[in-house]
């Protein structure tokens, strides 16, 4: 039923396209109700320096409010024909993964669309994951190849990611950086963001900050697991909970969605989970930004904090299980810009060591960072958004 109204809207709405002019721009993300990432900070930038028309895609009233407050435009399903007007007129759509929006598939069927992925992130965990059902993995080539541009940092990103794991041609792998690099870049930006520490309040309820915070972020997991945390060797909840109180720290975690963590920490005076669903302007690199450490495993959230020379430690019990099964495009241990945890002990260690003596974290990893950023950064840390909006302009302006 859903294919014939599709074909039936299609091919109503098709002649009707064919007479409107093409010049707008639909810009959105990985989810309706989240606004964050690369396509956030392009959205923001265009918004503010052209005067093209542009539209973030939104069903959250949360986003919507925040999007009036700034004057910016959306579209959503409650005002469906205005949504229908401005898709018929798309000459751009933009996101930041492996799809798009497509209403009625007009966008996908029409080659005079032009489809960017500004990715999500930059990184050697980027792979296509080896699914028993090989036709998971060939349906998530053939989607991301429907892109005319999928942006990477470097040279060598664009080969052994785009290239090499996607089997996007060459035509289709642009380097034109992530457009979040050039905030972390910005140093006026991520002080104001530090020192407000919007979110750091929120989740705390505190408006005294005179504390360190970890930001703990365990990958999305597509199988059903603990908290990487949770398989350390010899850990304790309680005692990890005290181990925070004498040493003055937050610790912070959240996760994906859609992960199948089977366990969560709760009711810990020092240890606040905090449910991105919820909170649909939340922003994992601005949280990034507040913090003093970050624990991660196999997030490209990795290279934009070694970009910040913020202390990492890494909790990858389950690596070998994730390299066999998901895959790298490259092996994360070469470039991993922070000590991997084996044990409970190693975790108090290294979290002491590095949040009292930054330096000591920084010249033990910089040759690893140095490595990291030449593979996955490369030059493209302030200006990847002009970038775009140069790429994006011979389009628009060739449009009728």
């Amino acid at each position: 039923m859903k294919f014939i109204i599709n074909l039936i809207a299609y091919n109503i709405f098709s002649i009707i396209k064919f007479f409107l002019t093409k010049n707008c721009i639909i810009i959105g993300t990985s989810s309706y109700y989240r606004y964050a990432g690369n396509s956030k900070y392009l959205y923001e930038f265009l918004c503010k320096n052209t005067s093209y028309n542009i539209f973030w895609l939104t069903e959250s009233k949360t986003i919507m409010d925040y999007l009036d407050s700034k004057n910016y435009k959306y579209l959503n399903n409650k005002k469906f024909l205005k949504k229908l007007y401005y898709t018929l007129k798309c000459k751009i759509i933009i996101d930041s993964g492996t799809g798009y929006y497509d209403l009625f598939n007009l966008l996908s069927k029409d080659n005079n669309i032009i489809k960017i992925s500004t990715m999500h992130g930059s990184g050697p965990k980027l792979s296509v994951e080896r699914h028993n059902d090989i036709t998971k993995s060939l349906n998530l080539i053939k989607k991301i190849n429907t892109f005319n541009c999928v942006s990477f940092c470097t040279p060598y990103s664009q080969k052994i990611v785009g290239i090499n794991q996607l089997f996007l041609p060459e035509s289709k792998t642009k380097i034109l950086g992530l457009p979040k690099l050039d905030l972390i870049m910005n140093e006026e930006y991520t002080n104001l963001i530090s020192k407000n520490k919007k979110w750091v309040k929120k989740i705390t309820g505190r408006n005294d900050v005179d504390f360190k915070v970890i930001y703990y972020t365990p990958t999305f997991r597509a199988h059903k697991s603990e908290l990487p945390i949770f398989m350390l060797q010899n850990f304790n909840l309680n005692d990890f909970n005290n181990f925070l109180i004498k040493n003055n720290i937050i610790f912070i975690y959240s996760y994906h969605s859609l992960s199948n963590f089977t366990s969560e920490i709760i009711n810990f005076s020092n240890i606040k989970f905090f449910d991105v669903v919820d909170n649909n302007l939340f922003d994992n690199m601005e949280l990034m930004i507040e913090s003093d450490m970050m624990i991660g495993d196999y997030s490209t959230l990795a290279t934009e904090c070694s970009i910040l020379k913020k202390p990492q430690l890494f909790v990858m019990p389950d690596y070998e299980y994730i390299k066999n099964t998901k895959g790298f495009a490259e092996d994360l241990r070469e470039t991993l810009p922070g000590k991997e945890i084996q044990s409970y002990d190693d975790l108090k260690t290294y979290i002491t060591l590095y949040l009292d003596d930054i330096t000591e974290y920084r010249e033990t990893y910089k040759d690893k960072i140095n490595l990291l950023h030449k593979r996955f950064v490369g030059s493209f840390k302030k200006n990847s958004r002009q970038k775009f909006l140069s790429y994006i302009e011979k389009f628009l302006n060739n449009s009728a």
